[in-house]
């Protein structure tokens, strides 16, 4: 069933309103009860729930709900690992550093944050080249694109995205919030046995490991 647009943000305001009102109670709750946390956080977890890392979103359904305008809850030098998958692309680019900032804050000397997303190099090569090589715009329920002027508006604009990456972006971004040692990776492959294979969609086609030095 397709729900319609306004629909769909009437229902995702009502979540984030939620999680807003649930934030303190899921910290306290979080703290007191999860006890051997693993050092491992996964931003934006939606539904793929990572064993052996804490899970968290704005949904309450996450096991700690995360803003990521606001100061992660975790010490200095505290994390060993962190990852988000499409997640830094709904941010404005100045919030964006600011997780940036808070997770070279939270990761422990030689820890490492792996970030997945589209890559918008790939998205205009597309555009120009094959527009129906998309891994989403073969999905059943954007069967209605055209043209690939609709497709690249879809792109942009839909899923609350606000500001898009490329590899230079991401590197900015990276030097930003103090990261100076970074590679960029490919999908699901990382020199780091518990950093493969966590991607879940076949569009996070930018995908790097900073390490904090």
């Amino acid at each position: 069933m397709r729900f319609s647009p306004k629909l769909k943000k009437f229902i995702r305001t009502g979540l984030i309103w939620q999680a807003r009102l649930l934030y303190y109670p899921y910290l306290i709750r979080f703290f007191l009860f999860s006890k051997d946390k693993p050092p491992r956080l996964h931003v934006g977890c939606g539904k793929n729930y990572f064993n052996g890392w804490i899970n968290a979103d704005i949904d309450p359904c996450a096991e700690l709900i995360v803003f990521l305008e606001k100061k992660l809850p975790f010490p200095n030098d505290s994390l060993e690992r962190i990852y988000s998958e499409h997640v830094l692309e709904h941010l404005p680019y100045e919030t964006g550093v600011f997780f940036l900032k808070e997770a070279h804050r939270t990761l422990k000397p030689g820890g490492i944050i792996r970030i997945a997303m589209p890559d918008l190099d790939d998205l205009i090569d597309g555009y120009q080249k094959d527009w129906r090589r998309f891994d989403w715009v073969n999905w059943k329920e954007f069967a209605f694109i055209k043209t690939k002027a609709e497709m690249i508006n879809i792109a942009f604009r839909w899923w609350r995205h606000q500001h898009l990456y490329n590899r230079e972006e991401l590197t900015r971004a990276l030097t930003d919030a103090g990261f100076s040692k970074f590679d960029f990776v490919e999908h699901s492959k990382s020199r780091h046995s518990d950093l493969k294979s966590l991607e879940t969609r076949l569009d996070s086609q930018l995908i790097v490991e900073a390490v904090k030095t």
